[in-house]
């Protein structure tokens, strides 16, 4: 047990160290300062281009150090709720019995093939991350997922990587990616959705690369002789847990409302708040379908609340960063220095020092709608200085976000480690190759646009 506890206090320990090397910063870096204008499009503030002015300096000293973490779970409380609600359902959902049984069923019939159950699994996060760039409504699954590894004799790791690393993939090379494209395009006055056809085939490279490193590393982590070896075990875990009536009604209440889930986020802009709705609705009706009846039902949503406890707060924490930096006044000046450079660069170059910069503005601001009103106002106009297409921009903003994949600002990517009992630097291990794979993929995708004047 005492080793378990270590790796799940490893994310709160790492964001700790963090929002230190943050206060040390405002006591370094300048103090300063963007104007920002209204943007009734996007329901929130932009930058002014060529606005920076330096301000005195604001340096975080104790109190404002301890008081960054209360701020962050303020800002964060959306989240955080949703994150308290989605895993106490699907808790309900999981004491029905429906998850066991299928899961049973599922690695019985492929016993013989059970490395197949990872691209299936993925292609739920897949369409959610291509379509709305689904990543923090993932956090609850991760539990059901990891009981899914464990039958497949797989690490816990490989549970977030078939969700959380396939969904940020996807969404970072989608053509159709409604929630990234959907901010960039209109804030540098592009079309939604131009640019279609080239970006379908670099998410055809990403996603195909993806999910052969995901089958590659399965195979190493377990031979397939194991799996042959444990195929008596499976069938009577099989048998043990027949599925029943009471089980397919229960999967087909989560299912309708998962579907219902990606309908709301692509046609109605539902958001977190939304989406926390849906669960208390699952949970209760699942409940009561799945034999829990009222009193068992609340039971089991109350368990569920104490489960994803610490992962729900490790999402708030993870703001006290942001907090600290925007106090400080020194985020601005973060961005401006990242920037400079790209002034006394043409063509490629600047394209793949754009992809470089913004995916440097991730620590500091792990928010993706953050950084879009933060740097597309900046570096849109100034690539019309360097004759360089705003699509192209457009694209760098959009890979950039493949540095969620190992963020440690990131409260959503941590409490899904915490959830799995997967250490940081476990997960780096596991990431590192596929992320560099993916950037050079980028990279050269940029360098490509640009050369075929990408418009």
């Amino acid at each position: 047990m005492q080793p378990s506890s270590a790796r799940t206090m490893d994310p709160l320990l790492l964001l700790g160290s963090v929002i230190l090397v943050a206060v040390v910063l405002t006591w370094i870096i300048p103090a300063g300062q963007y104007e920002r204008v209204s943007n009734p499009q996007m329901g929130a503030a932009t930058v002014v281009p060529d606005s920076y002015r330096r301000l005195p300096a604001h340096p975080i000293g104790l109190g404002g150090l301890l008081l960054s973490v209360p701020k962050g779970l303020v800002r964060a409380a959306e989240i955080i709720f949703y994150v308290f609600i989605a895993g106490a359902a699907l808790t309900v959902v999981e004491f029905t019995g429906a998850i066991g049984a299928i899961l049973d069923d599922l690695t019985k019939y492929l016993a013989q093939r059970q490395l197949l159950v990872l691209p299936i699994v993925s292609l739920l996060f897949l369409f959610g991350g291509a379509a709305y760039g689904m990543s923090e409504e993932i956090i609850a699954f991760i539990p059901l997922l990891c009981a899914l590894m464990h039958r497949l004799q797989l690490p816990n790791e490989m549970a977030v990587a078939v969700s959380f690393g396939s969904a940020t993939i996807a969404g970072a090379f989608s053509p159709f990616n409604t929630f990234l494209l959907g901010i960039s395009q209109p804030i540098l006055g592009l079309h939604l959705f131009s640019g279609f056809l080239f970006r379908c085939v670099v998410f055809l490279i990403a996603i195909s690369t993806w999910m052969a490193y995901l089958m590659f590393r399965a195979a190493r982590m377990k031979a397939p002789e194991a799996f042959a070896a444990h195929t008596p075990e499976i069938e009577k875990l099989g048998h043990s847990s027949a599925t029943g009536v009471r089980q397919y009604v229960v999967l087909l209440i989560l299912n309708g409302g998962l579907a219902v889930m990606i309908v709301g986020a692509v046609r109605w802009s539902w958001e977190t708040s939304q989406f926390s709705a849906l669960f208390i609705g699952i949970a209760v009706v699942a409940g009561i379908a799945g034999g829990l009846k009222l009193r068992g039902t609340s039971e089991a949503f109350a368990e569920g609340l104490r489960r994803v406890a610490l992962a729900a707060l490790l999402a708030g924490v993870a703001r006290a960063v942001s907090v600290v930096l925007e106090e400080g006044k020194v985020l601005d000046t973060i961005t401006e220095l990242l920037f400079q450079p790209l002034q006394h660069l043409t063509g490629s170059g600047t394209a793949v020092l754009m992809l470089i910069a913004q995916s440097l503005l991730n620590l500091p601001m792990p928010s993706d709608s953050g950084k879009a009103m933060l740097a597309l106002p900046i570096l849109g106009p100034l690539s019309d200085l360097l004759h360089i297409s705003r699509q192209i921009v457009a694209s760098s903003y959009q890979y950039c976000t493949l540095g969620s994949l190992m963020n440690p600002t990131y409260g959503a990517f941590l409490a899904m480690l915490a959830l799995a009992r997967v250490s940081f630097t476990k997960w780096l291990r596991l990431i590192m190759p596929p992320y560099l794979i993916l950037f050079a993929i980028s990279a050269v995708a940029l360098v490509v646009a640009v050369r075929i004047g990408l418009r």
